[in-house]
């Protein structure tokens, strides 16, 4: 083993009144290891607690032991909760534990999940699945369980993804582990950038001469902003509403189009009746 020292960021405890300046990573076991006071009951992270956006106080050294040879960080790993990359399994799992019981992730993710149930993934430069590493999973422990591992599922939701095959991957993840594709976050490639580019910048004017144009045709979503145009799949529309949700709280244009982006998503994947409106201006 080797060690390490790491310097960590520090955050302020979100409940108030609470002193507790834990590392970052570690604010959702504070929370969960605490109770009343606005901590909620011990083991439990209030729902109205929100963990974005903590006020950093500092660093801590932190002393991390790492094996001589990591095999397993020769790849990057996949959460297969919402298809972010890390690098190998220390990260996965830092990523579980401050998104433990948010954001569709599991509460206890040690508890349930062994680091190998989790695919290693070769990604190009910008982070995208290109390819799924290592042998196939098993199946004899199919045929003594009769159930079906979790690694197994996991891996089919990732070699999905490195086919391109997204949609039906969500499909997988919403009825295999309970996943809705909507919280899921913008893809590292952004689809049509300079539109999304031209969305946030309509997002922050005060008083904007210009209002966002979209229309739902037969085979995807049309949408327009100060000059920029796209057409987009069912797919890149609920990664663009994902992308612009995680950017700030709306309460106007643009959080309308989040919503009629996905509800175009829904009528093109036929969820919804194609009888409901076809033009945001006139859904709004």
């Amino acid at each position: 083993m080797t060690n390490h020292h790491n310097d960590e960021r520090t955050v302020r405890c979100p409940v108030e009144g609470c002193d507790a300046t834990p590392l970052a990573r570690g604010v959702n076991l504070h929370i969960m290891r605490s109770s009343g006071d606005g901590h909620g009951p011990q083991g439990e992270v209030p729902d109205n607690l929100s963990l974005d956006n903590l006020e950093t106080v500092g660093e801590r050294e932190v002393e991390m032991d790492y094996p001589e040879e990591r095999d397993n960080e020769k790849h990057a790993r996949l959460c297969p909760y919402c298809s972010e990359t890390f690098a190998g399994v220390q990260g996965l799992m830092i990523h579980l534990g401050q998104t433990a019981g948010r954001k569709n992730h599991p509460a206890n993710p040690k508890d349930r999940h062994e680091p190998r149930d989790f695919p290693r993934v070769k990604v190009d430069a910008e982070g995208n699945v290109q390819q799924v590493a290592g042998p196939q999973v098993d199946s004899t422990d199919i045929r003594e369980s009769g159930t079906v591992p979790m690694a197994r599922v996991f891996r089919l939701i990732a070699d999905l993804i490195a086919d391109g095959q997204t949609q039906t991957a969500n499909r997988v993840r919403r009825s295999l582990i309970g996943v809705e594709t909507d919280s899921r976050p913008l893809r590292k490639k952004i689809p049509q950038r300079e539109l999304y580019e031209a969305l946030l910048t309509q997002r922050q004017a005060d008083n904007p001469d210009e209002r966002v144009t979209a229309t739902i045709e037969d085979d995807g979503i049309r949408v327009s902003c100060r000059g920029e145009s796209a057409h987009y799949t069912a797919d890149e529309a609920r990664d663009i509403a994902a992308g612009l949700e995680k950017g700030g709280d709306d309460d106007g244009e643009i959080r309308d189009l989040i919503a009629f982006l996905r509800h175009g998503a829904d009528v093109l994947e036929g969820k919804e009746d194609e009888s409901r409106q076809m033009d945001f201006k006139d859904w709004r």
